[in-house]
């Protein structure tokens, strides 16, 4: 991380002891997503000393996770292949298997990532209670929860209503009579249905938990940036002591630095959260209003998909727009804080003029900048091509 140079008689000021509290409950607020990325096999806090301390049960249980977690991201997409060439609904098992790939890919992006994450989390959680934010974290960890708990319902929601659904019963009988089923004993004709019935329970209950984890994750750690940021700025407009204005220099600096690393490691996450959640919108849009279905089941299976990933890509644009435009609004006042203290006007012009000049930014795969109207021409989209599908009429889904 980049050292903030300022003059030898200027000092830090010491953390507070009484801040250390609310640090822990910083910490705290992220248990339930913790808990998601590690039965997934993603240890945020996982390095070579505590996997020496760890006891034999401890790594069976690791074990164990990451063999399951393997066949369970394996078995769905070797699976969904096999759809896509016996199935007669090619124009939706196609892009099915598509977007079980790129989930899959950003799963493995932010594995990898597992022990920047965890740094990202020290540091804020350092600057938190340097700044002594009096952010209420237990509704925060609350918030978490919900949120979760919300996502979660939804999904399994979804599996009940596709478990009873009269796609499901047609599926089922189309596979119970293929050729590769003919021939056999009675009992292997059910095989190919129940392996399909296992390939969706293991796909949308075992990449649901990648989502929602990496959407609250990316969330929250946007919210905490934006309440971070937005405790700068009143802190400056306020600034009256040499020490503090250092302070909050010191704690702009690193939190620059943090949301740059934030978006080297979820901006590839959020393109794939962000087109999958578009994607997905798209059908469940058209079906409801451009095809001709009777069944109950049909528009509850379309409104809980459509209603899972408006949340998805809600979070993700608003909670980014948000984090960027308080980050925006603190950098303008960082660089106008010369100004507030004539008699050290030199030396923090020179020092903002070193150190603050990069932007604030969080991107789509380093290649979208999201703002606010990203969200718009998002929605935009899906309006033009869902007209432009329909009126041609070349797709069903």
């Amino acid at each position: 991380m980049r050292v903030l140079t300022v003059p030898n008689n200027w000092k830090v000021v010491n953390v507070l002891k009484d801040c250390r509290r609310s640090g822990k409950e910083f910490l705290k607020s992220f248990t339930p997503i913790l808990l998601l990325f590690y039965i997934k096999g993603v240890d945020i806090y996982s390095n070579p000393w505590r996997e020496y301390n760890k006891s034999k049960k401890h790594i069976l249980l690791n074990i164990f996770i990451q063999i399951g977690n393997i066949f369970v991201l394996v078995f769905p997409v070797v699976f969904q292949l096999l759809w896509v060439m016996i199935l007669p609904m090619k124009k939706i098992e196609g892009p099915l298997l598509l977007v079980f790939v790129i989930q899959i890919s950003s799963y493995f992006f932010i594995r990898r990532s597992q022990n920047q994450i965890g740094q990202i989390l020290k540091i804020l959680n350092r600057i938190s209670h340097q700044l002594q934010c009096d952010t209420d974290y237990r509704k925060r960890k609350r918030a978490t929860y919900v949120f979760c708990i919300v996502m979660y319902s939804l999904i399994i929601a979804y599996l009940c209503t596709y478990f009873c659904s009269e796609r499901r019963i047609i599926d089922q009988e189309y596979l119970k009579n293929y050729t590769l089923s003919r021939g056999f004993s009675k009992s292997s004709a059910n095989c190919l249905p129940v392996l399909r019935d296992f390939s969706v329970s293991f796909y949308t209950l075992g990449n649901s938990i990648v989502i929602i984890g990496t959407t609250a994750c990316y969330t929250f750690l946007c919210v905490q940036m934006r309440c971070l940021f937005l405790h700068i700025a009143n802190q400056i407009r306020s600034v009256k002591e040499e020490d503090n204005t250092y302070q909050l220099l010191h704690a702009y600096d690193d939190l620059a630095n943090v949301l740059s690393n934030i978006d080297d490691i979820f901006s590839y996450t959020a393109f794939v959260l962000v087109v999958s959640s578009m994607a997905a919108l798209f059908r469940s849009i058209y079906s409801l209003l451009f095809l001709l279905e009777t069944h109950f089941e049909f528009f509850i299976l379309y409104w809980l998909s459509g209603l899972y990933y408006s949340i998805v890509l809600l979070s993700i644009i608003c909670s980014a727009s948000e984090a960027v435009q308080a980050g925006k609004l603190a950098r303008e006042l960082v660089v106008s804080l010369p100004g507030f203290l004539s008699l050290r006007y030199t030396e923090l012009k020179e020092i903002v003029r070193r150190n603050f000049k990069r932007e604030i930014v969080l991107t789509l795969w380093k290649t979208y900048t999201i703002d606010r109207s990203l969200l718009f021409s998002a929605f935009g989209t899906l309006v033009k091509y869902g007209i432009l599908i329909a009126t041609l009429g070349n797709v069903q889904i």
